[in-house]
């Protein structure tokens, strides 16, 4: 199985190798993509790894990113089928502490067996998506290609199904998370570097333009916290519904305002209730926290 990885990290802003196409794809073919978390910068400031620690961005890295690959074969107005067969994170990746009740944070989280670990003790299950998937578009502004969709439903057991515009499709993946909530409500899920393993092929194709995703296995957990919001926008909703969960989590489980504020924000599902703004001046919306979130009584430790 080919694997194609970040490094070498590019020489600079002017490697002739920047844009190139990595590989061609065979149809059917299973490879490991490296994706690159982050913004491909180092959040892992001054050598420190604890959970919550501020960082600020620093130089990029120069990795590779995830594509792009021609595909074998594919020609414009095929449809090209992309299989999620697995992610696995990377040991560290950042969140920002924001919302309408506090700033704008990165802040670093550490990923270890499985948990993504906040201050001062929360841990919750990693739920591994990838919010670019894309073929290459025509257009100098992409129409219907993919790109940075940020759906959760783009993880392990999805399909994602694209109409290819060019000839080789032009494949390319990023902008993972660990976790992400339903809206990105901070701009940022825990945005971390990923191993991505997909299958490519040829989809049979649907009547539509924009990209259709299939679902073959669920790996949502149903025991969960919702509140809820009401407002003349989705935003006013929004900050009620916030505003509604931290107070939820500050009594459920013995926290603080700053620590309810960042779980949040961080992985928290928007979902819409009433959500047609041309029938009256309202929507509601219910923000959801799974409850496999607890808090294990011992800080995080590098």
């Amino acid at each position: 199985m080919r694997c194609f990885r970040r490094t070498p990290c590019y020489t600079g802003p002017d490697d002739p190798e920047r844009g190139q196409v990595r590989a061609t794809l065979q149809l059917g073919e299973t490879v490991i993509i490296e994706t690159v978390g982050g913004s491909d910068y180092d959040y892992v400031g001054h050598g420190e790894t604890r959970a919550g620690q501020i960082t600020a961005a620093s130089v990029p890295r120069g990795s590779r990113p995830g594509g792009p690959f021609a595909i074998e074969g594919i020609q414009p107005d095929d449809w090209v089928a992309i299989e999620i067969l697995d992610i696995q994170c990377a040991p560290y990746g950042f969140y920002r502490n924001a919302g309408p009740h506090w700033g704008y944070w990165r802040c670093v989280a550490p990923v270890r067996d499985g948990l993504i670990h906040f201050p001062p003790d929360f841990v919750v299950p990693v739920r591994p998506m990838i919010g670019v998937i894309e073929l290459a578009s025509v257009a100098p502004h992409p129409i219907d290609h993919g790109g940075n969709m940020d759906f959760n439903a783009v993880q392990p057991g999805s399909t994602v199904h694209i109409r290819a515009q060019k000839a080789g499709g032009l494949l390319s993946i990023g902008d993972a998370h660990a976790r992400m909530g339903d809206g990105e409500l901070t701009a940022a899920g825990v945005e971390i570097d990923t191993t991505v393993t997909l299958r490519v092929d040829r989809s049979p194709g649907f009547p539509n333009a924009s990209p259709v995703i299939e679902k073959t296995r669920c790996v949502e957990h149903p025991a969960e916290w919702l509140t809820s919001g009401i407002g003349p926008t989705w935003t006013d909703a929004i900050k009620k519904a916030w505003t509604e969960m931290v107070a939820l989590l500050i009594d459920r489980y013995d926290t603080t305002f700053e620590y309810a504020n960042m779980i949040v924000g961080t992985i928290a599902d928007a979902r819409p209730g009433f959500a047609a703004g041309h029938i009256g001046d309202y929507c509601t919306v219910q923000l959801a926290i799974t409850k496999e979130l607890r808090r294990t009584g011992e800080p995080y430790r590098p």
